[in-house]
């Protein structure tokens, strides 16, 4: 299968947000309450979305399918560490959603290299992703790609604090 991936547009938003709703199904089965979404999280999420194709440091990719759906879409952009290091800027992968029909066929793979050349060429030297390490299909991909864990984000629900 030959996977084309381009530069989203405005035209490919409804689809994004196709995908974006499988990716927040999927978070809602981890923990529920940690990913209920407001009402609004649709338009939202667009806004974001349109936010980061309009600016010089976002990064919204896609690859569509024949059929004129998304096979998947990456959505990323510069982001900034604290001010206190010496290495601040990197590449920021926030999103990346292969529907299940086209995983485990490269499309993921080539969103990230992508990602990758794109940061690249923007003059960046380090890529970050987040991913839920007991998410065996994820951890799997971006340690395979090289990524390293390193920081764990944990969440503790105040009414259940000793």
């Amino acid at each position: 299968m030959e996977i084309h991936v381009e530069r989203a547009t405005t035209a490919h938003l409804p689809r994004i947000l196709e995908r974006w709703a499988e990716l927040m199904q999927a978070h809602q089965a981890v923990d529920e309450a940690l990913f209920a979404t407001a009402v609004h999280a649709p338009g939202t999420y667009q806004a974001f979305v349109r936010q980061q194709m309009d600016k010089r440091s976002g990064l919204v990719l896609v690859a569509p399918a024949p059929d004129g759906d998304l096979r998947g879409y990456l959505l990323g952009g510069v982001g900034q560490r604290g001010p206190t290091f010496a290495l601040r800027d990197v590449g920021m992968v926030f999103d990346l959603v292969v529907r299940p029909a086209d995983r485990r066929h490269g499309v993921a793979r080539a969103l990230v290299q992508a990602a990758m050349a794109t940061f690249r060429a923007r003059g960046l030297d380090l890529m970050q992703v987040n991913f839920a390490p007991d998410n065996p299909e994820a951890a799997g991909f971006w340690t395979n790609f090289g990524f390293r864990p390193l920081l764990c984000e944990a969440y503790l629900a105040l009414d259940e604090a000793p």
